[in-house]
């Protein structure tokens, strides 16, 4: 009884928000939005000045101008964020973060286009912006270590293998043929990993590394952080565990040797999935497959497959709502809308379709843990099963 007590709040009640904006007019949208940014219904910041006061109003042009002497800069509830010379409305900046929030594995472009009512292009960037902003504000160095119990694991994205052009159908005589013999198995596969294709797809091969906390008083996770690695190697483990989570915690993981040395630092615990999900005494990672699991079906279902060069944005969206799953709408969109009307522009999204791409991105990032460009994209554990005996 006492853990539905802790999240009473269910069903119909968390989407009352929803509800309520799609009735919004535009001034509605605007002081909804300059409340989540300055938290004031009727003072704003000056961008320019730092001032905090009631402005000079300016309802021709939905703006402010700064009554501080010296000053009288013009801004609006955009100015100076990400959202710093939009072109859509404020109904529609509403609408986004509502559909952005409302998805659970991700949304296609052309399904928040539809029901954004924006071409894709601008779906594209907004979309994008957001998931900067929840990168930036979740993965900053201020937030607190994770403690308690942590499922770490790691999963493969990017890369996907193509299936290949010819496949043997197998027959009634075959299927024991095929559980049988190497030989028959060999020719019935249907993806062909040394294809000049698929060598080329496993380059751009990724892993990201979750560590999700256990929630002992709700159940299931608390809170998750992830990282992208160009391999699940042992270094890139150990530093993103030194850096994430408290000392002394009880960290859980699968029997991938690149967890081997967390047991210097945290009490380690292992399970064998060659034989068991569970161990008797309830050691499992099972949190961190859930997450992944949704990953993985944003992959396939959704984006129909990642790109390296952006893959941390979207592990980071994916990770949040993870974290925040148990909020209501209202809750969520005001999170999103006081990170993305944060002062400062979007470092990777500005004028993206005007041809600022940052190519730069292509190549690791110095933020992002990851081991050296040119190592290979095989974990330790797919290294060993090539070893030979």
């Amino acid at each position: 009884m006492a853990k539905k007590s802790c999240n009473s709040v269910r069903g119909a009640s968390r989407r009352d928000f929803a509800r309520e904006a799609q009735y919004f007019t535009e001034d509605e949208a605007e002081q909804m939005l300059a409340e989540f940014r300055w938290l004031s219904p009727g003072q704003q910041i000056c961008p320019s000045c730092g001032v905090l006061d009631r402005h000079y109003r300016i309802a021709s042009r939905r703006q402010w101008r700064c009554r501080h002497v010296g000053c009288s800069h013009t801004f609006s509830v955009t100015s100076g964020t990400r959202f710093d010379s939009h072109k859509i409305s404020f109904r529609k900046i509403i609408r986004l973060l509502i559909h952005a929030e409302a998805s659970p594995k991700g949304s296609t472009l052309v399904a928040t286009s539809n029901a954004v009512c924006m071409v894709e292009k601008c779906s594209q960037q907004n979309l994008m912006k957001i998931r900067e902003a929840i990168m930036d504000n979740t993965d900053s160095p201020g937030q607190l270590k994770l403690s308690g119990t942590i499922h770490v694991d790691g999963i493969h994205v990017c890369g996907k293998f193509r299936r290949s052009n010819r496949r043997m159908k197998a027959t009634s005589g075959s299927v024991l043929a095929v559980h049988g013999t190497t030989e028959v198995k060999r020719r019935l596969r249907s993806i062909n990993p040394q294809s000049k294709g698929n060598q080329r797809r496993a380059k751009n091969k990724r892993v990201a590394i979750a560590m999700v906390e256990v929630d002992s008083q709700l159940g299931g996770a608390r809170r998750v952080v992830v990282a992208m690695c160009r391999s699940e190697n042992a270094s890139d483990v150990m530093t993103l565990a030194q850096q994430y989570i408290e000392p002394g915690s009880r960290v859980f993981t699968d029997e991938n040797p690149a967890y081997n040395k967390l047991g210097s630092c945290f009490e380690h615990f292992v399970v064998n999935h060659s034989v068991e999900y569970s161990t008797p005494e309830g050691v499992n990672e099972n949190l961190a497959e859930s997450f992944f699991s949704r990953v993985r079906r944003g992959e396939y279902g959704v984006h129909h497959g990642f790109r390296p060069m952006y893959m941390a944005f979207y592990v980071h969206e994916y990770a949040w709502r993870e974290t925040y799953r148990r909020r209501t709408q209202r809750e969520k969109v005001k999170q999103l809308a006081s990170w993305l009307l944060a002062p400062g522009y979007s470092r990777y999204w500005r004028g993206y379709h005007g041809g600022n791409r940052r190519r730069h991105l292509r190549q690791p990032r110095p933020e992002i843990v990851m081991g050296s460009v040119d190592a290979p994209w095989q974990d330790a554990r797919s290294t060993a099963r090539k070893a030979p005996g």
